[in-house]
């Protein structure tokens, strides 16, 4: 089969765009539209695409899906999730403020993927299950509920995130990639984490 010229007229599925022919403007019904007629330039690109309109379509199939919570099994945490609820007899009520919490502890962060201002500066996730930990006496606590937060972690550093260091280690080491402010309070700030002061 031969590609038509440009001058040659290329057959067209019906509903398609473009200008409608001489004959197709006879076989159109008394009071019916008109066929859009096809953006300016786009004349010379249909000869060339008269043979797209055969192709077969491919349909994608989904992503085979978590039962329980809907999302894709790739990214699902589900399975990091305790199969049961936990059994606590604790009410704990989380005020969020735009600052990070520090708490007197050892525990360092497990949100790798998110500069802190100190490794011990702990997310809401964290801080909720250091605490539940302690007032139901139960080490078992932290544990459960930091393991979709690890797993998260590990699934993004997989698919190209990378580990934040906190902003006092790159402070201490010359790594800070800003320059310093110039706002007084933004810079004592900065000095007190160069110190390790707590602020």
């Amino acid at each position: 089969m031969e590609s038509p010229t440009l001058g040659e007229s290329v057959p067209r599925p019906p509903g398609a765009s473009g200008s409608p022919t001489p004959d197709e403007e006879e076989e159109r019904p008394e009071g019916s539209a008109p066929l859009a007629a096809a953006p300016a330039g786009a004349e010379g690109g249909s000869a060339g695409a008269a043979g797209l309109w055969e192709l077969p379509v491919e349909h994608a199939e989904r992503r085979p899906q978590c039962s329980r919570c809907s999302r894709p099994q790739k990214v699902c945490l589900c399975p990091y999730l305790p199969v049961h609820p936990l059994q606590i007899s604790t009410h704990l009520y989380i005020i969020q403020h735009p600052a990070e919490v520090q708490l007197k502890t050892s525990i360092c962060s497990q949100y790798v993927i998110r500069m802190q201002p100190t490794s011990r500066c702990l997310s809401t996730l964290e801080c909720a299950a250091a605490a539940l930990s302690i007032l139901e006496k139960n080490n078992c606590i932290q544990e459960t509920l930091l393991r979709p937060l690890q797993a998260l972690c590990s699934f993004q550093l997989q698919h190209g995130a990378q580990i934040r260091l906190s902003k006092e280690y790159l402070l201490k080491n010359g790594l800070y990639p800003k320059p310093m402010p110039k706002n007084k309070r933004k810079l004592r700030k900065m000095e007190l984490l160069m110190n390790s002061v707590k602020i």
